[in-house]
């Protein structure tokens, strides 16, 4: 794909913006691109993506059918991956906007209960007290809906309806408690996994290795459609 193309694409266009800078270095144009290539070398048909993460997709759905034309019409060699949304395919950040760890409105899998309460404690609403969930008129309400309601197992209208009137300040505690009760084991997991990280590093030694094998082979194969396997 050309830097022409790479910079329209509206995830670059939006980390290009949010960095402030008068210009960006080419890992900016080049992230997309070897994010493509995390997904193809396994020959991934499906690829588990939020909706603001979706035009990262398209340029790997297009080196993989541009690279087909080009060197395997007949029998291609990548299949285009395909979106599987989550049950909450676009969650903002405490702040409103995109969310984004760079960015500091997230809530992380090493924070504890105390932080994630403070974060959802400064997350930004508006100014109407009875809750809803309608994502298009009220993005910021709706997405703190929906960080409750997946952790709980419900439907965000019920999450809704059951703060109702309360406004913003039940709503955060919902959020909070939905997602610290959530998070509670898989907190607790990575709290002793980081005790034993000689068995962190083999479990992960062992899934490089194995990457690793399917990266040779997927490469070879497509070295030899392209005739430069020497």
């Amino acid at each position: 794909m050309s830097v022409a193309e790479l910079g329209r694409n509206p995830t670059v266009k939006d980390e290009i913006a949010h960095s402030r800078q008068a210009a960006v270095s080419g890992l900016m144009f080049s992230y997309p691109v070897h994010q493509a290539a995390d997904i193809l070398f396994c020959k991934a048909n499906l690829v588990n993506v939020g909706q603001d993460q979706l035009p990262h997709l398209e340029p790997t759905r297009t080196i993989a059918r541009r690279f087909n034309a080009r060197y395997a019409p007949e029998t291609g060699i990548f299949p285009e991956p395909a979106s599987l949304p989550s049950a909450a395919p676009l969650l903002l950040g405490t702040d409103g906007g995109k969310m984004s760890k760079s960015r500091g409105n997230a809530v992380a899998l090493a924070d504890d209960a105390d932080d994630t309460a403070r974060l959802i404690r400064g997350a930004k609403t508006d100014s109407i007290r009875h809750i809803t969930y309608d994502p298009a008129t009220r993005p910021e309400v709706s997405s703190l809906v929906l960080l409750a309601a997946p952790c709980t197992d419900r439907d965000p209208l019920e999450v809704a309806d059951e703060v109702g009137a309360g406004g913003a300040g039940p709503l955060k505690r919902t959020a909070t408690d939905a997602v610290n009760e959530y998070l509670a084991p898989i907190r607790a997991r990575r709290t002793s996994y980081a005790q034993e990280r000689g068995f962190v590093r083999n479990i992960r030694k062992g899934g490089n290795g194995r990457a690793s094998a399917v990266a040779d082979e997927t490469l070879e194969e497509g070295r030899r459609a392209m005739k430069t396997s020497y």
